[in-house]
């Protein structure tokens, strides 16, 4: 499921707005922004398949579980060995340089 994981959340920080992690220079940095918009598509994901059987979550369930979804997803990040740069702060290791 991790490798899935970090598979799921590469293809879909390719498609956002801010220059791809440069992996091949060996660059194991990502914005936290990134993480989150990834962390929010793939579980958006995870509860439109939990309605299509037929589940339904209170809103406030919801929230709580992209909460807790975003939190485990940087975890499991960080324990692969990335660093979740906080919004603001530069990239050290950018596509340019």
């Amino acid at each position: 499921m991790r490798a899935l994981s970090i598979v799921l959340l590469s293809a879909i920080l390719g498609l956002s707005n801010a220059p791809p992690p440069s992996f091949a220079s060996g660059c194991r940095q990502l914005l936290e922004s990134d993480v989150k918009i990834a962390s929010m598509r793939l579980y958006a994901d995870i509860v439109a398949d939990a309605a299509r059987k037929g589940w339904n979550y209170a809103p406030e369930l919801i929230v709580s579980g992209s909460k807790r979804h975003f939190d485990e997803l940087k975890l499991r990040l960080i324990d692969v060995g990335y660093e979740i740069v906080p919004v603001g702060r530069r990239l050290e290791c950018d596509v340019a340089g």
